[in-house]
C-alpha cells in the first residue's frame, strides 16, 4: 500500500478567493486570443478600476482601485493553453501584490463566435472588518471591474472584426 505524504501548501495559496464572469463575443476565438495576448494594448479595454497599467517583458502591472482599498497586481503571461491565456503571480516575487491570477478561457461555439470566461484569484481583506468589507463592497466592485472589462473587450473586438472579417 502506498503511503500518503502531504505536500506543503504555499502560504499565499491558502485562503484565496475567486471571482468569475463570462460573455459571448461575435468573433473567432483566434482574434479574441490575439487581443488577450497583446498586453501592451490591454489599457484600451480594461475598466477604469484598473489604473497605473504597464506592460513589459511578458508581464503586466496594475493597481485595481476599489472603494476604500486598492490592490496591486504584477502578473506574468502564460500562453501555453491554445484556448486560454493565464496571467499569474511569480511565487518568488514577494512584492507582486494581492492579485494572484487572471485567467481567460475561450470556448469556441462556432467559427465566428466564442464564449470568454475570466476569473481572478486574489487575497481577500483580512482583519476585524475585512470580511464585512469583502462581502459588502469589495467583491461586488471586483465583479463589476471584470464585467466592464469584458464588455469593453467585446465591443472592441466585435468592432474590429466587423471592419475586417476573416472567412
Amino acid at each position: 500500500m502506498a503511503e500518503f505524504i502531504p505536500q506543503p501548501v504555499a502560504p499565499r495559496r491558502v485562503g484565496l478567493e475567486r471571482v468569475r464572469e463570462d460573455i459571448h463575443i461575435h468573433a473567432p476565438y483566434g482574434v479574441i486570443r490575439d487581443r488577450l495576448l497583446s498586453i501592451a494594448k490591454h489599457d484600451e479595454w480594461l475598466a477604469d478600476h484598473f489604473r497605473d497599467y504597464e506592460a513589459r517583458d511578458g508581464a503586466l502591472e496594475f493597481t485595481l482601485v476599489l472603494p476604500g482599498h486598492s490592490e496591486a497586481g504584477r502578473l506574468r503571461v502564460d500562453d501555453s493553453d491554445p484556448f486560454g491565456v493565464r496571467y499569474h503571480r511569480d511565487p518568488n516575487d514577494s512584492g507582486a501584490g494581492e492579485i494572484e491570477e487572471l485567467s481567460w478561457a475561450l470556448h469556441v461555439e462556432t467559427a465566428q463566435d466564442a464564449h470568454l470566461t475570466v476569473e481572478t484569484v486574489y487575497q481577500p481583506r483580512r482583519g476585524l472588518f475585512g470580511p464585512l468589507m469583502e462581502w459588502a463592497m469589495l467583491r461586488p466592485q471586483r465583479t463589476q471591474a471584470l464585467r466592464e472589462s469584458l464588455w469593453n473587450l467585446k465591443r472592441l473586438v466585435e468592432r474590429e472584426y466587423e471592419r475586417k472579417p476573416i472567412f
